[in-house]
């Protein structure tokens, strides 16, 4: 967190870390327990992906024009997008890794480098 922020700002990305992680990490446990079948399991973490960098995407939109939140400062705001970030990219490297154990082969070979799906069973994503 920035200097930048005020003290009820901090409180409010505090929260809202905990509460987005909380829901993330949750979404995991429930794809690690439920989902027995490599190819729902890798098309889930791809939409993972996509799903995350159309958010990212529309966040960022929403700073560069200052169509914020009320009482949320650019600063802020800034800063949710930094956490979320970090929280999905943990949430990323995880669901990567349950793949590995769950499965006994990486996820990377039923999706691409960059996480979207690439090519399985002859569909494209």
């Amino acid at each position: 967190m920035q200097n930048t922020l005020t003290q009820e700002e901090e409180k409010i990305l505090k929260d809202f870390i905990i509460n987005l992680e909380n829901g993330e990490m949750a979404q995991v446990r429930d794809l690690m327990e439920n989902c027995d079948v490599t190819y729902q399991f890798a098309k889930t973490h791809s939409n993972y992906v996509k799903d995350w960098e159309k958010t990212k995407q529309q966040m960022e939109g929403r700073l560069e024009t200052g169509n914020l939140p009320p009482n949320t400062s650019a600063n802020l705001w800034r800063e949710m997008i930094n956490e979320s970030d970090k929280i999905m990219q943990k949430k990323f490297q995880m669901v990567q890794g349950a793949f590995s154990m769950k499965f006994d082969e990486s996820i990377f070979n039923y999706l691409g480098p960059d996480g979207k799906t690439k090519k399985i069973f002859g569909i494209f994503g």
